[in-house]
């Protein structure tokens, strides 16, 4: 992997583990935005999945659909493929949580936010694990 290549990697990881932080940040709230916690949720996964491809020196679509960006992985991770659905579900929050109608009802509560989490932490880590792969300096624990 190029130098460049692994500078870019590390920014898409940088603004994804601030979307982690921004959802950390609102779990200690006393009152859950819990459509910004899904939202930010969404985004730690697609930055993540544009990390990888990065590392395959592949284009970075200008989309937001976790289960196409998926797609573009899946070779190489296949073990996220038992996530398929999650992401799909996920994606949802891309743009509606951003805008009041978007698409009918989505108000997320506190077992759909937990989800998200939940989620956004197996595909971090499971892209990281990937990434240690091909270059020990790109991951400090």
């Amino acid at each position: 992997m190029t130098e460049p290549q692994k500078n870019l990697v590390k920014q898409w990881m940088l603004k994804a583990e601030n979307d982690l932080l921004n959802v950390a940040n609102n779990l200690q709230s006393d009152s859950i935005p819990w459509d910004t916690v899904c939202f930010h949720c969404q985004q730690v996964v697609e930055k993540y999945i544009k990390a990888i491809l990065v590392i395959h020196n592949q284009e970075i679509p200008r989309i937001h659909d976790l289960e196409q960006l998926y797609n573009l992985i899946q070779s190489r991770i296949p073990s996220l493929e038992n996530q398929r659905a999650e992401l799909r579900w996920l994606t949802t929050y891309a743009v509606s949580s951003r805008y009041p109608v978007e698409i009918e009802d989505v108000s997320p509560d506190k077992d759909e936010g937990r989800r998200a989490h939940q989620l956004a932490k197996i595909i971090r880590n499971t892209c990281r694990t990937y990434m240690k792969c091909f270059s020990k300096d790109l991951i400090r624990d």
